[in-house]
Parts: C-alpha cells; sequence; structure tokens
C-alpha cells in the first residue's frame, strides 16, 4: 500500500492518511438539507469525496462512508436565526416537511446514480435520530460546556474556546470569524456566539419532539456529531464537507464533540472548493436561480460529461462553470468511449502501459490531484493509437475504478452489437483501411456504409463507432 496524503484543514497542510484501524478507513461527509434540488456546486462537493473514496479503495483502504440528510433543524442562517429550511419550503408548496424531504432527496440520490457516484455505506436521516442528539446533549451539559435557557439549550463558545477564542479549522478569533455578520442575541443567551443545541417554545414549527428540557427541535449542529458518531465511533478518520463548513458548521462540531468526550473529533478535515459562475460567483441556492443536472442533459450532454468536467479539476480549487468547459468534458468523454470501443481485450497489457498506471496512481497520490490523473488517462490513448498498440484493457479498467465512467460496459456493448455479416465485413474493411492510411478507400467504405443506413463517427487517433441510423 503506497502512502496516500490529502490536505488537512486541521493542520493546513497536505499530509499522508493514517487512518486509527488500517486498512479500514471512516469517513463522514456532511450531505444535503432536502428542501430544493441539488445544484451543480454541490453535485461537484459530493463528486470530489466519491473521488476520493474511490482513490483510497484503489490503494487497497476499505472505506466506511456514511452522508447525513439534514430533514429538520437547519435554519436560513447557518446560524440559529430564520426559518426552518424544510418548513419554509413545505408552506410553500401545501406539503408536509417529511414528503419535502423525502421527494428531494429521492432527486439528489438520482443525480448521484446518474454521476455514477458510489452510493454510501449508510444515508442517516437526522429526524431518525433525535434519541442520540438527545443523549450527545445530556453529555455535553454534563461536561459543563452548556446551559439550558428558555429558549434553548445552548452550547457556551466562550467558555469551551478559552482566552485565545480561536477556532481550531479557521484558526480565527470570534470576532473574526463573524465579521460582517449580523448576530441575534436572544436575551437569555450568554453570548451572541452562544449556538443552540436544542430549541425550546417555538409553538409554530412543525416538527417537534419530547426532551427532558422540554418539547423542541435540534440545532443543524448537532445533528452530524451524534449521527457521525453513532455510525463511525467517537473519533472519525476523514471529515469532508464545502468550503462554507469551516467557519461555523464544522467548528461547532468539534466543539461540541469533543466537549462530550473528551477527545478529538476527527484526524482529518477534508473540504471542497466552490463550482463558480464564469463571473466568479459562488453557484448557491440563495441566489434563486441555480443550474441542475437535468439542464446539463437537456442540453444534449450525458450526465457523465459534468463527471469528467469535475474530475479535470482539484477539489480544492474553484471551478468555473460554462457550456465550453462542459462540451470540452463531453469531448474527452466520447473520446475515451470510442478508445473501450476499439481497445483490444487481451489477457495482458502491453509492456508500456505499466508506466501509465503507476503515474496516475501517483497523481491521485497526490492530494486527490484528479487533474493531473487525467491528463494521464489521455496520454496513454493517445500513445496507443500512435503505437497501433491497444492492448491496454486492463489498466484502462483500473483508472475507470476510479474515473467511473463505465468504460468497460462500453466495450461490451460495442462487442454484442449485432451487424449483418455484410456490414461487419464492410467496418472490418474500414479500420484496417484506416490503419494503412489508405484514405481514400476509407472514404469509399463510409459512403458505401452511410447509403445502407449507418451513420459512421471517427474519432481521434483511429478510432470509429458505427451506428444504424433509426428509422
Amino acid at each position: 500500500m503506497k502512502p496516500f496524503s490529502i490536505y488537512n484543514t486541521l493542520s493546513h497542510s497536505v499530509e499522508e492518511v493514517k487512518p486509527q484501524n488500517p486498512p479500514a478507513v471512516t469517513m463522514y461527509s456532511c450531505g444535503p438539507t432536502v428542501y430544493l434540488p441539488q445544484h451543480l456546486g454541490n453535485l461537484r462537493t459530493y463528486l470530489s469525496w466519491d473521488f476520493l473514496r474511490r482513490a483510497m479503495e484503489l490503494n487497497g483502504f476499505q472505506v466506511r462512508h456514511v452522508i447525513n440528510v439534514t430533514d429538520v433543524g437547519h435554519m436560513t442562517s447557518d446560524e440559529d436565526e430564520g426559518e426552518d429550511k424544510i418548513e419554509k419550503t413545505a408552506r410553500a408548496e401545501g406539503k408536509s416537511p417529511l414528503e419535502v424531504a423525502t421527494f428531494y432527496l429521492s432527486m439528489f440520490q438520482r443525480d448521484l446514480a446518474m454521476l455514477n457516484a458510489e452510493a454510501p455505506m449508510i444515508w442517516c436521516r437526522a429526524t431518525d435520530h433525535i434519541g442520540d442528539m438527545l443523549a450527545l446533549i445530556e453529555r455535553i451539559l454534563a461536561a459543563g460546556m452548556a446551559y439550558v435557557a428558555k429558549s434553548g439549550v445552548y452550547f457556551d463558545v466562550e467558555k469551551y474556546r478559552g482566552p485565545s477564542k480561536r477556532g481550531k479549522l479557521s484558526r480565527q478569533s470570534l470576532d473574526e470569524q463573524h465579521a460582517g455578520q449580523r448576530l441575534e442575541h436572544s436575551p437569555d443567551k450568554k453570548s451572541p456566539h452562544d449556538f443552540a443545541l436544542w430549541v425550546l417554545n417555538q409553538p409554530h414549527h412543525l416538527m417537534q419532539w419530547d426532551s427532558p428540557w422540554g418539547r423542541g427541535y435540534p440545532g443543524w449542529h448537532i445533528e452530524c456529531s451524534a449521527m457521525s458518531m453513532k455510525y463511525l465511533g467517537e473519533t472519525l478518520d476523514i471529515h469532508t464537507g464545502g468550503m462554507d463548513h469551516i467557519p461555523i458548521h464544522h467548528e461547532n462540531e468539534i466543539a461540541q464533540s469533543e466537549s462530550a468526550t473528551g477527545h478529538r473529533f476527527a484526524d482529518y478535515f477534508v473540504h471542497s472548493a466552490f463550482l463558480v459562475g464564469k463571473g466568479g460567483g459562488k453557484i448557491s441556492k440563495s441566489s434563486g436561480k441555480f443550474p441542475l443536472l437535468s439542464e446539463v442533459t437537456a442540453k444534449g450532454m450525458d450526465a457523465l460529461a459534468f463527471r469528467v468536467f469535475c474530475f479535470g479539476a482539484k477539489y480544492r480549487s474553484e471551478l468555473v462553470l460554462s457550456d465550453e468547459a462542459l462540451h470540452a468534458a463531453q469531448s474527452n468523454l466520447e473520446y475515451l468511449r470510442e478508445f473501450a470501443r476499439n481497445r483490444d481485450a487481451a489477457e495482458t497489457d502491453s509492456d508500456f502501459a505499466g508506466e501509465y498506471r503507476e503515474r496516475f496512481l501517483e497523481a491521485l497520490n497526490d492530494d486527490l490531484n484528479t487533474p493531473r490523473a487525467l491528463a494521464v488517462v489521455l496520454e496513454l490513448v493517445a500513445e496507443a493509437y500512435r503505437r497501433k498498440d491497444l492492448k491496454v484493457s486492463k489498466t484502462l479498467a483500473f483508472f475507470d475504478r476510479v474515473l467511473g465512467l463505465d468504460l468497460e460496459k462500453v466495450r461490451s456493448a460495442a462487442e454484442t452489437a449485432e451487424f449483418p455479416a455484410e456490414i461487419r465485413k464492410l467496418i472490418d474493411e474500414r479500420a484496417a483501411a484506416r490503419q494503412a492510411k489508405n484514405f481514400k478507400r476509407a472514404d469509399e467504405l463510409r459512403v458505401e456504409l452511410e447509403t445502407r443506413g449507418y451513420e459512421v463517427k471517427d474519432g481521434r487517433g483511429g478510432a470509429a463507432t458505427y451506428r444504424q441510423r433509426d428509422a
């Protein structure tokens, strides 16, 4: 097993991943708040964690991956202010919160399936884990790091942070962390920085449960701590999320978790950067208009083109969304599919392929450098065509364990495609003519095939696909 390194926000450096119980790795990803469709920026984040999981499994790790589903308690502000996002949509659509959450969760899971993102070992919904949250809040209270007030149970942030008041992830003081934000200071909170573990005395909130402190509902931050520890233990190997989670949500998770347990919450925090528009603005739901995967496919592009697009950028670098970039990704996807259809499915690969396999793995193991890994894949294909040696079947399958483009299925479909004997003879003759650079004969055969009702599409490096036109 080779060293696998990733950028750890806790240390602000790239570190080799050393799990507690190798080869097992526990990984928790902050999941969606299911009140609207997940836009392309959200999907970019979850693809980053799919690439991470697949890359680690390629190295021999066994990843136990958990994603939560927030279906209660996330306010329209990431603080404790505003209306519950699920309830706001429920009122607007005339549905129950459960109906809203189930509908948008199913939509999200369909999008992930279209993108070939592997499902987590566990999807955990917040509303199914209220008892776990109450038990964790009681531990925090027993540790002296929370207090009960009329409006709720609050975490005592200033007491936890001490004199420096600096966060472990952002390394900002509370004043720096909240600069420019308007903090509501409920009269029974000790500090405007304190956050709710359990909210009380909100009679109009649609979702409420009994608790030792009165009827209410959980704060957003406590959900992730309770669910991650339930399924993965009190110290996680890897905790992932978007960069916007660093200053508030993940700082608060660390504070409440470590107060309850007395030890480290996660060894590695890994954060992804934003997908941005051409003007550089973050793509977000708050803008009111946000791009969806369905809009990509409506333009005639394959959903997996978006996967290739995301693979072509470093997970912690901003990625600019544009039609031009998506079309380029679509072109690369078609190029790889063409090669998969035409490669030689020999039992062993040619010797030159080994170098590319090593370079692909080195790129992934160096802070999940997917753009460098993609370049290696494209170089191998170009070199195979240049050598007229397409015996790289095993190496291409190795790449696709992380690429996730179903290239073996593409090959299998091409092999089982049935052409009449006379058409197969023309296709084989044309392939031989192209390889011999007899382009005059190849063009004549193209015309013959098209006359017989077949669509001919030539790709880079000598690849070609053939399909019978619809009647």
